[in-house]
């Protein structure tokens, strides 16, 4: 019984000296796990980046994959809320301009078709910020919306 249980110990302390050195020395790794920090703060761009660093050091490193992966969904989704504000106030400037033509209600119906149209290419994963899905959602909710009461029979 105390072979087994020296046995036991001496294995786990390989295994956490080997996990110690792998993860200590490997830039790829370090680079991973900057990489997620970067995910987690919801600095996207960045997170891309040094996750890509990270790859190109070690393409079997699936942590640098994963993140590589979900920083660009999520990346996609943050430039989805911000070309929305845009666009929401353009179409809100357009709107209360003391005449309002039909030139403007064709900038706003292509505007709204674009951003609708990108919004239903997200492609939310398990992984993907909730709350960040969710106002690229309220977006979307707000061209329908607008398209739907300027162009009734439309849709």
């Amino acid at each position: 019984m105390k072979t087994y249980k020296i046995l036991f110990n001496a294995i786990v302390i390989i295994v956490i000296l080997a996990a110690i050195f792998f993860f200590g020395f490997s830039d790829s790794y370090k680079l991973s796990m900057e990489a997620k920090m970067k995910y987690m703060m919801g600095e996207y761009a960045q997170a891309r980046t040094i996750a890509k660093e990270a790859f190109d050091l070690d393409p079997y490193n699936r942590m640098a994959i994963s993140i590589l992966a979900q920083s660009r969904i999520s990346a996609e989704m943050a430039d989805y809320v911000q070309d929305a504000k845009g666009y929401l106030q353009k179409i809100e400037r357009l709107t209360k301009k003391p005449t309002f033509s039909n030139k403007d209600k064709i900038k706003i119906k292509m505007m709204c078709e674009v951003m609708m149209a990108r919004y239903h290419k997200l492609n939310p994963t398990v992984m993907t910020d909730k709350e960040l899905f969710a106002s690229c959602t309220q977006y979307n909710e707000h061209f329908e919306k607008i398209y739907a009461e300027l162009f009734p029979e439309k849709k």
